[in-house]
């Protein structure tokens, strides 16, 4: 029972997963555009910044459910 549910969500978070990484705006500029560029690498970036947060959110999850999951399932 409760690794159903633990399965159900994890497809969800999967699914959210590569839904968020899909909208994300790709960086084209790359390394030596953004250290030349003179702006903060953790400055402000309105929607964008809010896009990372839940990225990263939804693959702490990812990382937390595969283990409940492979600890309920021995």
């Amino acid at each position: 029972m409760i690794l159903t549910i633990f399965l159900v969500l994890f497809a969800l978070v999967c699914v959210g997963l590569v839904f968020f990484v899909l909208l994300q705006v790709p960086r084209q500029a790359g390394l030596s555009a953004s250290m030349a560029s003179g702006g903060s690498l953790l400055g402000g970036r309105g929607v964008e910044g809010g896009l990372v947060r839940l990225t990263s959110v939804a693959g702490g999850l990812f990382m937390l459910l595969a283990f409940l999951i492979g600890f309920v399932s021995r």
